[in-house]
């Protein structure tokens, strides 16, 4: 049976120093991303060489340069380390995403030179960006990964978790970039009368709900979540969404903040009990029931909503049901002894 070693508080302080600039630099570079999202959605890109691409790319090099010194150091402390060896823990998926990224980023400067620049969803699907996606990712988990593998606190404070947290989120955000076609609070889904297009609405609910209760639970099997955590997710995502329409989606960030701190102050209630008890069920339940409780509440404040209660209350429902469902498959296996 092994046995794990507390990790040094100074240690894990300088641990976390590190993973918190790979963050920085990590965000630079999804802030890229998003500008060149709202600027493919808004017909500005005719180039592939846009000041939009030049913060993308250079959010990316600032990865691959702080990556590399990382592993440097470790190489030059350990004289007979190999390269290979050196890569600090938890990052060697991270420098496989700075190669295919690279590899990404020569095959979409090509693509958009002899096939032309492409707009909406053409441009999520472009062979090359989904690429990029895939680079990307792998960069983005490496703190997670790390801090994963390194803490063995049971309950850290949001401070010690942020690089952590800030991990996990940055890759949730990329996954809504690339799913922004059923971002639900994108689309002008009061005008959806015709059943197709209802049918495509509840799907994209429950596509949105997934995006974002998603991260609380991969979390919540590690850590028990430090106050905050729930808003943090929900907050960086609808900041982040709301770019790709210049912020005229405003009210998905009140929205998702007002959620948050309700779903904050519902874990905090019940933060000594195991993650596997079925009151982490309910909450996960009602996150969503409140979520677009509020967005329907709005819709029928300031627009037109014309759907019958069953439809508006069995979307609420479902897309609690499914969270329900993903919390009880997604909760810690509790090993009690016979």
């Amino acid at each position: 049976m092994s046995v794990l070693v507390p990790v040094p508080q100074s240690k894990m302080n300088i641990g976390n120093f590190k993973h918190t600039i790979t963050m920085l630099m990590g965000m630079w570079l999804i802030i890229g991303l998003f500008i060149d999202g709202f600027a493919h959605n808004h017909g500005a890109v005719e180039t592939f060489f846009t000041p939009w691409h030049a913060i993308l790319y250079s959010g990316y090099l600032a990865c691959a340069v702080w990556i590399f010194y990382l592993t440097y150091q470790n190489k030059s402390r350990a004289n007979h380390a190999t390269w290979a060896q050196a890569i600090p823990t938890g990052y060697k998926l991270g420098v496989a995403g700075v190669i295919v990224f690279f590899l990404g980023g020569l095959g979409d400067m090509y693509w958009h030179t002899v096939f032309g620049i492409e707009k909406n969803i053409d441009a999520l699907l472009s062979p090359t960006h989904l690429i990029l996606l895939t680079g990307a990712l792998m960069i983005l988990t490496s703190p997670y990964r790390a801090i994963s593998h390194a803490e063995d606190e049971v309950s850290p404070t949001f401070r010690q978790l942020l690089p952590a947290l800030t991990s996990v989120a940055l890759t949730f955000a990329v996954m809504a970039f690339f799913l922004m076609y059923a971002w639900s609070f994108r689309q002008n889904l009061w005008m959806a009368r015709e059943e197709d297009a209802i049918a495509r609405a509840i799907v994209d609910f429950l596509i949105t709900t997934m995006l974002l209760v998603l991260p609380v639970m991969l979390v919540i099997r590690r850590w028990k979540l430090p106050f905050g955590t729930v808003t943090y997710f929900f907050v960086f995502q609808a900041v982040l969404m709301a770019i790709l329409d210049g912020f005229s989606q405003y009210g998905s960030i009140v929205i998702l903040l007002i959620s948050g701190i309700a779903a904050d102050l519902m874990f905090r209630s019940i933060k000594q009990l195991e993650a596997s008890d079925w009151q982490y069920k309910v909450v996960f339940f009602l996150i969503p029931v409140l979520i677009w409780g509020l967005y329907f509440a709005d819709l029928s404040i300031f627009h037109t909503l014309d759907w019958a209660p069953e439809l508006w209350g069995g979307t609420m429902f479902i897309c609690g049901l499914c969270s329900l469902g993903l919390s009880i498959l997604a909760a810690p296996i509790v090993h009690r002894k016979s």
